[in-house]
């Protein structure tokens, strides 16, 4: 059934993993007559609840940090924990002594949720304390995974460090085998899996953790489709250090990545201006969760299409294929246009989403910076409708050497729902959705990116993992390089 299996990440992760499902959710049709856009067997999972009611939740594995969750309970309503407390008592006939810590209590929104009546106001940045807080979803027991060994916010240690998210898989991993048990119930149930999303930071402890958990699921799965979402927080507000340890995180994290992943995008809020129309309270991670999810879930709608019989099926390794195009080329740009920017169809996208380490000034970019070798479109326009069943001529066979091009476009706009924050102020006529253009593209510019990014760290990365990293970066870039200008402007040495 074409299913994607999602595994996140961390807080941040997280936070748009929420605005992922929200959305998803809200594609959900419950009229005869009206026909979802979206095949939801490719992200939820049927099930039966504790009472033998039908379910249907998502197929994720969410991973946090202790106190990451805020109000969500590991059991909800559709999985009573009576049983859990029943199967206690049977094994100790004595009077049992109950410790608990005080529970986070929900905030109104979720309580209206879980009432079934309709919030009374959409939420506010002050409210949301946890992703949890705007999640119009349940999560089957077993997608949810708290790590004890570390704390959200810990001043006293912080999960900050690349190392430590490595360390802490590998002792996971020994004791209780995490990959088998709490990853593999998902896969076993799928009956044709077409790939993995995975959302991760890449900028703290959870990128090293990353690392380590892809190269489990690619020994598991040699041949599957492994769709990377990088996030980075911003580094704005940021004191100098924790900008250095962030940027030392994500190229660390980028070398390991990107050698088992068939695709990485890395995704961060532009720091400079924003077009007219966009606001950001850079402070907020539901702000800068709603954008970046914006993006993902809008590039990643092929995949999830529902088939028509007129439409071919495009799957998460097709995308990953039109952008891969070398075979090595795992990293690519992705830029987004929103609003009345969006229905332009011709210009390039306004917002650049791929910051990894700004550009130095007087950097050489060179000839080869505007080559593409792989361009991955979507356009959510009301008139998509008139050219959703016909991919545009750049859809034909590609010739050798040419750009390989993949328009994709469709009349579901972007809904912006109660639970989305108000970070798009254009004067439209639908208030309730938006128009969303966005460019995924493996180009040259990623060689210069990966020059500046290891010349940036090379002195914050210990000695003993130095040259691995240096070798690792300078073979991302490589793969960029086009056999006619890889001589003229950047040699082995700029690398």
């Amino acid at each position: 059934m074409r299913e994607i299996v999602t595994l996140q990440l961390g807080s941040l992760s997280n936070y748009v993993a929420t605005h992922f499902w929200n959305t998803q959710e809200s594609y959900f049709t419950y009229s005869e007559d009206e026909k979802s856009h979206v095949d939801h067997n490719v992200h939820f999972r049927a099930g039966v609840g504790e009472d033998g009611s039908d379910t249907f939740l998502p197929r994720t594995v969410v991973y946090d940090l202790k106190g990451g969750f805020g109000s969500l309970r590991k059991m909800n309503p559709m999985y009573d924990a009576r049983s859990e407390d029943a199967a206690v008592a049977s094994l100790w006939h004595g009077k049992p002594a109950v410790h608990k810590e005080n529970a986070v209590s929900a905030i109104d929104y979720q309580k209206a949720l879980d009432a079934g009546i309709q919030p009374a106001s959409k939420l506010a940045a002050s409210d949301v304390r946890y992703w949890s807080d705007f999640s119009r979803v349940y999560y089957h027991p077993k997608s949810l995974v708290q790590l004890y060994d570390f704390e959200l916010h810990s001043s006293i240690m912080p999960f900050e460090r690349h190392s430590m998210g490595t360390e802490l898989f590998a002792s996971l991993e020994k004791q209780d085998e995490i990959v088998d048990r709490d990853w593999r119930p998902f896969v076993e149930e799928c009956d044709q899996m077409q790939g993995i999303q995975v959302y991760t930071t890449l900028d703290d402890a959870w990128g090293g953790f990353a690392g380590s958990y892809l190269e489990a699921l690619r020994d598991e799965h040699p041949k599957t489709c492994i769709w990377v979402w990088g996030l980075q927080s911003p580094t704005s507000t940021v004191a100098r250090e924790k900008r250095r340890l962030r940027l030392a995180n994500t190229a660390l994290s980028l070398n390991e990545v990107c050698a088992q992943a068939s695709m990485v995008v890395p995704l961060a809020v532009p720091e400079g201006r924003l077009p007219n129309g966009v606001g950001m309270d850079y402070t907020s991670a539901w702000n800068v969760s709603a954008l970046l999810s914006t993006a993902a879930e809008s590039a990643s709608l092929p995949s999830r299409r529902r088939l028509d019989g007129t439409s071919q099926p495009v799957s998460l390794a097709d995308m990953a294929e039109c952008l891969n195009v070398s075979g090595r080329q795992t990293l690519a740009n992705m830029r987004m246009s929103v609003g009345p920017a969006a229905l332009e169809s011709g210009e390039r996208p306004d917002m650049d989403l791929s910051q990894i380490g700004s550009l130095k000034d007087g950097l050489k970019t060179g000839s080869s910076s505007s080559r593409a070798f792989g361009r991955l479109s979507g356009m959510r326009r009301p008139d998509g409708s008139s050219n959703e069943n016909d991919e545009s001529a750049a859809n034909q066979r590609p010739i050798i050497g040419n750009t390989v091009v993949r328009n994709y476009e469709t009349s579901l706009l972007y809904p912006l729902l109660d639970s989305f924050p108000s970070i798009y102020n254009y004067d439209v006529e639908d208030a309730n959705n938006i128009a969303v253009y966005t460019s995924l593209a493996s180009d040259g510019s990623i060689v210069y990116k990966m020059k500046d990014l290891r010349s940036r760290v090379a002195l914050s990365i210990p000695l003993e993992d130095r040259e691995n990293l240096a070798n690792g970066l300078a073979e991302l870039g490589a793969a960029y390089e086009d056999d006619w200008s890889s001589g003229s402007d950047l040699d082995d040495d700029d690398l």
